[in-house]
């Protein structure tokens, strides 16, 4: 390496605004030298694996908490600008927060610190004794020493500055990953570079941070040949091709935000192209957020853009108070792509400690794939491994600011491996209920886990009950409007409270009824719906027998069911779910207009299967009604009626689902119980007139408990209806 030129930049200064006075703070550190998804059920491990993330908020608590404490308030800085060499300021002013525009919070509120990972770095000076750094294991291959340059305090600041963003920790600091062991090195020589990259090697590393760079070089074969020209230069280079086959370089672009051409060190894979799948430049970068505080909308960048280093390249926002390197106890505000950097390199040590199986290849696609890049249109767009996708990038922002949250979500939907090998989506419920059914089969996958995985490999722990959805009955106020328009009330106020006047009422589709004139014999037809792709279709035959004061009843129904009321849905097969129930029905008169009713079905329904089941049962059905009333209550002829039922539920029938556990290749066999635990229970009050000769009056109330058989769900509704002949 060519001495005397490597490793050093310059920066401007910059001071911080407060509300009561204005601090000159460190100088800008450059990057190029040494101046860089249910519910969501808690695991007992801090691994991400032990969590199903599909959203972060029910986090939000842990998340507030963390950021109102002071180590996280140390690092959210109000006002702060950059000053030219008279000291006046140079607009505009900036707001930084890294430790949430990062995401690192959303880790931490889920236990994720980077424990069992190491991050190599090569810097300038470490001070080991930093409260910020004491007790953490940090191996050292070489170190440059302190207090050699009081000209230049900041030289020695560098280095530990940067190792605490990476993992510091204290009372009153907390870094990126303050679970990651380190290991450290000085750039001082080839020798010494070598040194920490084989270190990194040896210690499986899953990041080696370089805050550092040649800056005024260009990625360039010219600029190439002079600054490895020597033998102990290739030595170097060949420890890093090594460590870059299977870790992840982090490499900060330079701080010349006037640059049109990347530097040598950070744009390498365009001369190199096999080192970029372990390769991320990082620029600096202060964020814009909306009005609400939640999202990202734009950013400022206030180092070099990611040029000719786009397609491998993201930002951060390198403003951190970070440990100060000439004292034990203190911190010093400084911004520069040397302390974007290193949070990326502890992005990674938090995405391995969540995704144990992945290599650090795979987790730098990851937060390349997840990486904020709604605030800009791409110009190029990156393959992200052998999924499918692509991620864009352009080559200001490369592909965008840094989000460990999002990396830390499902990336491409998730899915499961069956138990036969073939691969089922997850992404939406892959077994849907009906409504007789209830929330039977989510209750059944209470406390049952399920592995997935997403378009990445990374591995997630979902619920079980996720992967059921109940197909829920047409709400009451529908359902009372549908059969006031169809029903024949002056039929219904006249005729037997024992059977149903409607059977298929809970199917979709057109019914069409035939009665004898002496309404002893009854039929109707359920027609299918047009255009329904998988359709319900029926007949219901029912004989009316009165002996004096009592009426008999019998019917007899077969029906097709699509699957919104019976079994497993529209998605078995196109097949839907055949269905033979007996229907009886007594209905006494009490004398004087009174009248009492009783009255049901019971049936068996074959269920066909689904994707991840097994052994399914026949199950069997009922539906139970009970009606007390009063005929020519206030007018002749009317009749008022309250009631109660059980509308069609299963009352036995079992499966067993076969789902993968979190070890990969072990599976898990759940006993599905179909009869729901609740039934829905209707209360109703109706009270029937005759309104002269042509018309009927039709007034109801009715109220569901457990409504689609399912615990706790209500629904009421009320009818007022009136029907005119013509």
């Amino acid at each position: 390496m060519v001495p005397g030129v490597r490793f050093r930049r310059t920066a401007p200064k910059l001071k911080v605004l407060s509300a009561l006075s204005i601090l000159a703070l460190a100088a800008c550190q450059g990057g190029g030298g040494t101046t860089t998804g249910a519910a969501i059920t808690p695991g007992g491990s801090g691994v991400l694996g032990s969590y199903y993330v599909q959203s972060f908020a029910p986090y939000a608590p842990q998340v507030a908490n963390l950021l109102a404490t002071a180590r996280y308030q140390l690092q959210q800085t109000t006002g702060w600008y950059f000053v030219d060499v008279n000291n006046n300021p140079i607009p505009p002013y900036y707001n930084s927060f890294p430790l949430l525009s990062s995401g690192a919070v959303y880790a931490h509120a889920v236990g994720l610190t980077g424990s069992g990972q190491t991050v190599a770095m090569a810097d300038t000076r470490l001070m080991t004794s930093h409260v910020a750094l004491a007790g953490k294991q940090i191996t050292v291959t070489s170190n440059l020493g302190l207090g050699t340059n009081p000209s230049d305090p900041s030289f020695d600041r560098h280095g530990t500055m940067v190792a605490s963003i990476i993992g510091g920790r204290s009372t009153s600091f907390i870094g990126i990953a303050p679970g990651a062991s380190l290991a450290f090195g000085d750039f001082s020589t080839a020798q010494s570079l070598t040194a920490i990259t084989q270190k990194a090697i040896q210690l499986n590393a899953v990041a080696y941070n370089n805050s550092w760079g040649f800056d005024n070089t260009t990625p360039s074969g010219a600029d190439y040949n002079t600054y490895f020209s020597s033998g102990a230069d290739q030595v170097y280079l060949g420890a890093l091709a090594q460590y870059a086959s299977r870790g992840v370089v982090v490499f900060a672009v330079s701080n010349d935000n006037t640059k049109t051409q990347s530097t040598l060190m950070d744009g390498l894979p365009v001369i190199l192209p096999q080192l970029e799948s372990g390769w991320l430049a990082v620029g600096n970068a202060v964020p814009t957020w909306d009005s609400s505080g939640t999202a990202i909308v734009g950013a400022q960048m206030v180092s070099s853009s990611c040029l000719d280093a786009a397609a491998w390249c993201l930002v951060a926002d390198g403003a951190w108070k970070a440990a100060d390197g000439t004292t034990t106890t203190g911190y010093r505000f400084g911004t520069g792509s040397s302390f974007a950097a290193p949070q990326v390199s502890g992005a990674l040590a938090l995405l391995a400690e969540a995704f144990p199986s992945l290599s650090p290849h795979d987790l730098r696609l990851r937060l390349i794939a997840s990486a904020n890049n709604d605030f800009f249109t791409p110009t190029g767009f990156t393959p992200i491994g052998t999924t499918g996708y692509t991620h864009g990038y352009n080559q200001t922002y490369g592909h965008g600011f840094l989000d460990i949250k999002a990396a830390l979500l499902p990336i491409g939907g998730t899915s499961m491996q069956l138990e036969g090998g073939a691969v089922q989506s997850t992404n939406a419920p892959i077994i849907q209920t009906g409504a007789a059914m209830g929330d039977a089969v989510a209750r059944s996958l209470t406390n049952v886990s399920v592995g997935v995985t997403d378009a990445l490999n990374g591995q997630f722990r979902m619920p079980g009950q996720a992967l059921v959805a109940t197909t829920a009955p047409s709400p009451l106020a529908r359902s009372l409007m549908a059969s006031g328009m169809t029903t024949d009330l002056r039929r219904l106020r006249l005729g037997s409270m024992g059977l149903s006047d409607q059977p298929f009422s809970s199917f979709q589709g057109t019914t069409i009824a035939s009665i004898d004139p002496n309404g002893e014999f009854m039929a109707q037809i359920l027609l299918p719906s047009a255009g329904a792709q998988t359709a319900s279709y029926g007949i219901d035959l029912k004989r009316l027998v009165k002996d004096g004061d009592t009426e008999f009843g019998l019917g007899l129904k077969l029906a097709r069911d699509d699957g919104s009321i019976m079994g497993f849905g529209a998605t078995d097969q196109g097949l839907g779910t055949q269905m033979a129930s007996l229907e009886v029905g007594v209905t006494q008169d009490m004398g004087r207009g009174a009248f009492l009713s009783v009255g049901g079905e019971v049936g068996i329904a074959s269920l066909g299967s689904q994707a991840a089941l097994k052994d399914v049962s026949t199950a069997v059905f009922n539906a139970v009604h009970l009606n007390l009333g009063q005929r020519d209550l206030f007018d002749e002829g009317d009749r008022l009626t309250m009631g109660v039922s059980l509308p069609i539920a299963v009352s036995s029938g079992g499966a067993t689902m076969v789902l993968p556990g979190m070890t990969p290749g072990v599976w898990q066999k759940v006993g599905l119980d179909l009869a729901p635990t609740d039934r829905q229970v209707n209360l109703s009050l109706t009270y029937q007139k005759p309104v002269g000769d042509e018309a009927e009056l039709l007034m109801q109330v009715v109220h569901a408990d457990n409504f689609g058989n399912r615990s706790g769900v209500e629904d009421m509704a009320g009818l007022l209806a009136m029907k005119f002949s013509f």
